[in-house]
């Protein structure tokens, strides 16, 4: 079995080193950044995503909170479209023109997996009172959660409703 070994050389992180079968890493899969060498998944040879949120009505609001903070976390700061699918259900209902609804009509603008910031220049809240999530980056998207999955996506004139943001863990994030 041949292992490529890779070192992260030039950058302001340690050096880090990554061991695996040749055969299971490309490039196209690596991702250098201030926090050194990361691998990531590139999903775009996939048409769907490849797993989707499973409604549940026994998800209670500490862990359809929890998922927000998770689905937020994928979506803006790790650029992991499997955890961000896996958050969305099969009705996705999209409030942006242009787009219909279902979850494989955006799939194509996140299976690479893009970064869109870090939590120090990002926002994020869930209100539980209305079961909505929000992220701020550039712009600020706002989703509805239905039984412990993301069922519909809003992005136009948003605000986050700062006041009413859960406190998960203890803290107001």
């Amino acid at each position: 079995m041949r292992f490529l070994l890779l070192l992260s050389i030039g950058i302001s992180a340690p050096i880090t080193s990554l061991a695996a079968p040749a055969s299971d890493l490309f490039i196209s899969d690596l991702v250098i950044d201030d926090e050194g060498l990361h691998k990531r998944e590139n999903l775009c040879n996939l048409k769907t995503p490849p797993v989707i949120c499973q409604p549940n009505s026994s998800v209670t609001v500490e862990e359809t909170a929890q998922r927000a903070y998770k689905f937020y976390r994928a979506f803006v700061v790790d650029g992991d479209p499997k955890t961000m699918f896996s958050y969305i259900d099969s009705t996705y209902k999209q409030h942006h023109p242009g787009y219909t609804d279902g979850p494989s009509t955006i799939w194509s603008l996140f299976c690479n997996g893009a970064k869109i910031g870090t939590e120090q220049n990002t926002a994020w809240c869930f209100d539980a009172s209305t079961n909505m999530s929000y992220a701020q980056y550039s712009t600020i998207d706002r989703w509805r959660w239905v039984d412990g999955c993301v069922h519909e996506h809003w992005d136009q004139n948003e605000s986050i409703p700062k006041s009413k943001c859960y406190k998960l863990n203890g803290t107001v994030t």
